[in-house]
């Protein structure tokens, strides 16, 4: 019986592992593909998919032995060998005939025959021995990456330079990771455009997205229809030779080029050469304002597809990619709904709305492109059930409209959330994931309690319909806005003496809405900064009138693992609106260089915005050396501004500047127009500051530790540095309007300095201490408000320093 007993004890032990072994490889964690410890051994950006440091080391310099094997692109190969070991030779002391040589064996099994590269190749392996490098990869853009993770492994500490023993395995998130460059509203030369393909390929994104037709200009040679860039370019315009030129080096890179040809919308400077194509007859010039207007294509008339027939035809021989993008957003439908000739033509086909108008026009295009071995691209406005599923939706409304294009069986890139021109940080871009989706509608509908308006919201002229529906009872008001296809739910709104209250939080920021409800009216605005929407609404459906049923709200759920296959990826978007070709640099990167590793990393390893930022400096470095112009460029901005005055402290003060966020740099204008000078303080200003992060991250880590003397000193030079400047600016603004419109900053910067330090100096007088600590706080909240377009972006270390105080 004992001996039993034992047995069955032992059984149910044995039975207990058994089952705590299988819990624990149900859920435990699964192991980072790059350890923490290796992340920080290296710079790399975008990180690798898979990555382990060995000990040892191949010292540099050395002459590099290359054999290529199996690669059916061998003659641009060698020129990136020869570009590779150009940028070594920028690296380290360039190998001499007496240095050692060692073997870098490249194989490729060759895949490139595939219109849209996939991860088969573009992935690659690369090793790292003390006495030779092996890269292996699946065709030619994984040799190209391969190198370029290469020349970013490359150390140097003290006078010795060196590639860490490593084995990687790299592979791609998504196969499509774009930048789109805006070159039709202020113009932007092909050497830009040159070096820009540079830097992408450099962190290892595949697609140039340029956009080159819009109100503004036609920035493309056609040879068919010559008066296009002849009355529509304003002087500059790629010739059909500048188009291969940038294709052909676009490819070598491995970088695919997708022009962008924005209709039946944002196209008057094609009416300046063609006015027969518009809706209402011309005389038609080049648009100088910017925003949207009202000239449309006229989807009528069989002459518009006969011209765009041959347009396309053109073009379909002149870029090779299987994609032509057509633009298709905010197309302004007022001069549809006012010509007598559309609404007939509307009826006439049972075409019941202008989104059925442009459908029409879509899947007419549509026709066109197939006819020329084309796929149609273009932004969420065009997806329609008509359009055939191997379209590509580009998304930059919200990310919903990305769950609802591959819900629909459509591909889909995502460029909401990584808008370059609205001058966020890197982190916030990198925080944007296109498989996870923020501020879903979530909110619990109350369906006896509710109330929904049709609104009518005007911007400038531009109108847009939506609706406004309130849940709930007081104290506990909820609701949802509909417009442009999609809800944006607010999970709080205060309603008082007939004012409703709510903030929207959107990709483009808070906005604040305001509106007056009056009998079955609503009336009011919202706003966003400089931005005003004017609301005007009727009450169509509530708890209170019979045989009107709330809307159907269903949350958005997490994609299927089918749906997340046609996200393709992703593009960040430069418009060019408020910049030219001296700042966009400055704008594109190195903030893309987090939204390319957001792309290419797995998900996994892009979850820590500290780290990333220690990459970015790096990569940031590793571009400017290898050629881009945003630092060469920011120093001619600013002695520009000095007019030929020292620069060294207008750079210490506009170091710590911000362009300000979205479009409220608007407000400075009157108006912005093509033609108005992008030579300003806003210009030369960052949209992130690295010297202000690195600054608020200090005064962070001083006010956690302010035991830590080193933080201390540190800061209190810093501070002595900035107390002084206005003074020593005072000259330079006395001869540079452009300085003198700013200076009320570098006070306030001057001022905040002397109080935090003597807030951080008091010792002992409670009183003393506490009347600085409430001047501090009184300063840092004026100085959060921008002046001239720019923000003092150490202002948030200030105001931690005066919270701390008065706590």
């Amino acid at each position: 019986m004992i001996k039993k007993k034992r047995k069955a004890v032992v059984f149910i032990v044995l039975a207990l592992l058994l089952i705590g072994v299988i819990v624990y490889r149900q859920f435990r964690p699964e192991p980072l593909p790059v350890s923490p410890e290796d992340r920080l051994g290296v710079h790399l950006m975008p990180l690798p998919a898979e990555m382990k440091l060995k000990k040892g080391k191949l010292l540099l310099p050395v002459r590099f032995e290359v054999t290529m094997k199996e690669c059916d692109r061998n003659k641009e190969l060698e020129e990136m060998i020869r570009r590779f070991t150009g940028r070594m030779d920028l690296l380290v002391p360039a190998a001499t005939e007496g240095m050692p040589t060692v073997p870098f064996r490249i194989f490729c099994e060759g895949c490139d025959k595939e219109p849209l590269c996939s991860s088969a190749c573009e992935r690659y392996d690369l090793v790292v021995r003390h006495n030779g490098v092996t890269l292996r990869a699946g065709g030619y853009a994984g040799v190209i990456y391969g190198m370029e993770t290469l020349l970013q492994l490359v150390e140097r500490r003290g006078d010795e330079a060196f590639l860490p023993a490593v084995v990687i395995h790299d592979r791609p998130r998504y196969p499509w990771r774009g930048v789109m460059i805006d070159v039709a509203r202020h113009w932007i030369p092909k050497s830009v455009i040159l070096r820009n393909l540079d830097a992408m390929a450099a962190v290892k994104m595949n697609v140039l997205h340029l956009h080159l037709t819009d109100y503004q200009a036609v920035r493309v040679e056609s040879k068919v229809f010559p008066l296009l860039q002849e009355r529509g370019s304003r002087g500059h315009y790629f010739s059909q030779e500048d188009i291969r030129e940038i294709i052909r080096y676009a490819g070598v890179r491995g970088i695919r080029v997708i022009p962008e040809f924005d209709l039946p919308g944002h196209c008057t400077s094609w009416f300046a050469g063609y006015p027969e194509l518009a809706t209402v007859p011309g005389p038609y010039v080049p648009d100088s304002l910017f925003g949207v207007s009202y000239p449309v294509m006229d989807p009528t008339r069989e002459e518009v597809y006969r011209f765009l027939d041959r347009f396309f035809g053109e073009m379909a021989s002149l870029f090779p990619d299987p994609y032509i993008h057509i633009g298709g957003d905010e197309v302004n439908p007022k001069q549809w709904q006012t010509s007598r000739h559309v609404q007939l033509f509307m009826e006439t086909h049972g075409l019941e709305d202008v989104h059925a108008l442009q459908a029409y026009f879509n899947s007419r295009l549509d026709s066109i492109l197939l006819r020329q071995g084309k796929k149609m691209m273009g932004w969420d406005e065009i997806l329609d059930p008509g359009l055939p599923e191997d379209i590509v939706v580009q998304v930059w409304r919200n990310q919903k409209s990305l769950f609802e294009a591959v819900r629909k069986g459509r591909m889909a890139i995502l460029s909401a959330g990584y808008y370059l021109d609205h001058q966020l940080p890197a982190g916030k871009h990198y925080s944007v994931d296109p498989e996870v989706l923020p501020g879903a509608v979530d909110i619990e509908p109350d369906t006896l309690h509710w109330k929904t308006w049709d609104i009518t919201m005007n911007m400038a002229g531009n109108s847009l319909e939506g609706a406004l529906t309130l849940y709930g009872q007081p104290g506990d008001f909820r609701g949802v806005l509909s417009m442009m296809g999609g809800l944006i739910a607010f999970p709080e709104a205060a309603m008082e003496e007939g004012v409703l209250a709510f903030d929207l939080n959107t990709d483009y920021g808070k906005f604040a809405f305001r509106l007056r409800t009056e009998g079955d009216s609503v009336t009011g605005k919202g706003s966003l900064g400089i931005i005003s929407i004017k609301v005007r609404g009727r009450l169509v459906g509530g708890d209170a009138l019979p045989g009107t049923m709330p809307p159907v709200i269903e949350p958005m759920k997490p994609l299927t693992e089918e749906e997340r296959t046609r996200i393709l990826g992703g593009e960040a978007c430069m418009w060019s609106e408020m910049v030219d070709s001296l700042t966009i640099e400055s704008r594109i990167w190195p903030r893309t260089a987090a939204i390319a590793e957001k792309l290419w990393s797995p998900a996994s390893l892009t979850n820590d915005t500290e780290d990333m930022y220690r990459r970015l400096a790096a990569t940031d470095s590793l571009l400017t050396l290898f050629g881009l112009q945003h630092h060469a460029n920011y120093l001619r901005q600013l002695q520009s501004l000095a007019g030929g005055d020292d620069i060294a402290d207008l750079k210490s003060f506009i170091d710590l500047l911000e362009e300000v966020k979205y479009y409220d740099r608007m407000a400075i204008y009157d108006p912005l127009t093509i033609r108005t000078p992008l030579n300003r303080v806003v210009d030369a200003a960052w949209p992130e500051s690295a010297e202000a992060r690195r600054f608020n991250r200090l005064m962070e880590h001083y006010l956690e530790h302010p035991e830590e003397s080193v933080l201390y000193d540190q800061i209190i030079s810093q501070l002595q540095h900035w107390s002084t400047l206005y003074r020593r600016l005072e000259p330079v603004a006395a001869s540079s309007e452009r300085v003198a419109e700013v200076m009320p900053l570098a006070r306030l910067l001057a001022e905040m300095s002397s109080a935090g330090m003597e807030v951080m100096k008091t010792t002992g007088d409670d009183a003393g201490k506490e009347k600085g600590f409430l001047r501090l706080d009184s300063l840092s909240i004026v100085a959060s408000h921008p002046v001239a377009g720019v923000l003092l972006a150490v202002d948030p270390a200030f105001m931690q320093l005066a919270r701390k105080g008065k706590r």
